[in-house]
């Protein structure tokens, strides 16, 4: 076994000895810290477990399928430290700034991108957040943030904001120390699903930002610098998720079938022919979806190793069919387990959770319509190109 498969048994151990519901459960977190997982994508000199993307997948499929939430609000750590080790051009003085504070005083990190009215960030949205520049070289940031997952466990993110003043608009993304004056912690939304990744609101009231926490800055309508790293590091992170979601709903919907004993009590439900046509389609979908993610995170993993950008654009490409089959083969997953079960998946219970958990994927980006949009764009522009 490998130092990553030693943390991550340890992890799944006290994860396992939580009952988990609908509620915010800050146990989990304190499990996954306690076991050094939190460290997962950290490099080696750093103090980390060195994890590249294929071996942060398999994690999170492994989180998803205990519990969605916990899986969810681990991705967040997952990607934005993974866009922070591979991004070229990084400030090392904030890097190591982040790596100290992961591996030193077991802190966890986000993003907060999102704000009431502005729409999505992965769709051009500009926040309304400002960062106001200080005659010291310092920031002060005002502004609210909408779901931000796994906030009450959070002890940084990183907040994107506009540049006050310029002209024409620049926007950036500020390292937050969340323990600062002026932060403000606030709940989030009822959500139909993952109710317990506590995705709450992020307010900052002239929060004082020092000089060197500045992770990127871009004209508001230029491309991010970094891409694709951010990108592909969260959609990977999303697909690996729900992937796990479905995969623990195989899991537990196996185990009911095989134990369940209707009737007389001579033929389990797993016996019975349709329940099985209905297990061979939720295990097909999940098998393939599995496959495909591995492997976009197999071929990043190979092309970063190599510095191949064009083997790295490649793989980037197929994040958004990755992520869309993945939350797609939970989706079918869930509803088929539930299916299975019956009244009794109904109940308050796993299955009724993850069907309900996984469904929250569709509104992850990339969305279905974006990636099909794209998808046949492309096919549209390579027989364009063959007349």
């Amino acid at each position: 076994m490998t130092a990553i498969d030693d943390v991550l048994s340890d992890a799944i151990r006290r994860l396992d000895a939580i009952e988990f519901g609908d509620t915010f459960e800050p146990r989990a977190a304190e499990a996954i810290v306690a076991s050094g997982l939190h460290r997962l994508v950290v490099p080696e000199a750093g103090g980390g477990l060195g994890a590249r993307m294929t071996a942060a997948v398999d994690v999170l499929l492994a989180l998803g399928a205990i519990d969605g939430s916990t899986a969810l609000g681990f991705a967040m750590q997952v990607h934005t430290i993974g866009a922070l080790v591979e991004s070229s051009d990084m400030d090392e003085e904030l890097r190591h700034r982040v790596y100290h504070a992961i591996v030193e005083d077991g802190a966890l990190f986000n993003n907060a991108g999102t704000e009431d009215g502005g729409g999505s960030p992965s769709r051009g949205a500009v926040p309304g957040t400002r960062a106001v520049a200080t005659p010291d070289g310092s920031w002060r940031l005002t502004g609210e943030k909408t779901w931000t997952t796994w906030l009450p466990n959070l002890g940084f993110a990183f907040a994107s904001a506009q540049v006050d003043g310029s002209d024409p608009i620049e926007v950036g993304s500020w390292l937050v120390d969340l323990s600062a004056e002026g932060v403000r912690r606030a709940p989030g939304f009822e959500a139909m699903g993952m109710r317990g990744s506590a995705s709450g609101r992020l307010v900052l009231d002239d929060v004082g930002v020092p000089a060197g926490s500045m992770l990127v800055r871009r004209l508001a309508n230029a491309p991010d610098p970094r891409a694709p790293v951010p990108a592909t590091w969260f959609g990977i992170a999303i697909a690996a998720t729900y992937l796990g979601v479905g995969e623990g709903a195989r899991r537990d919907v196996a185990r009911w079938a095989l134990d369940r004993r209707p009737g007389d009590g001579s033929v389990a439900v797993a016996d019975i022919p349709s329940v099985q046509l209905r297990l061979g389609r939720l295990d097909a979908e999940l098998r393939a979806a599995r496959i495909v993610v591995r492997d976009v995170a197999r071929r990043w993993d190979s092309a970063v190793g190599a510095g191949d950008a064009a083997g790295m654009a490649g793989a980037a490409t197929d994040v958004a069919l990755a992520k869309l089959v993945a939350t797609q083969a939970a989706v079918v997953a869930t509803d088929e387990a539930l299916r299975i079960a019956g009244g009794p998946g109904f109940l308050n219970g796993r299955l009724e959770r993850a069907f309900r958990d996984a469904r929250a994927g569709l509104i992850n980006p990339p969305l279905d319509d974006v990636a099909l949009t794209g998808f046949a764009r492309a096919v549209l522009e390579r027989k364009g190109a063959e007349r």
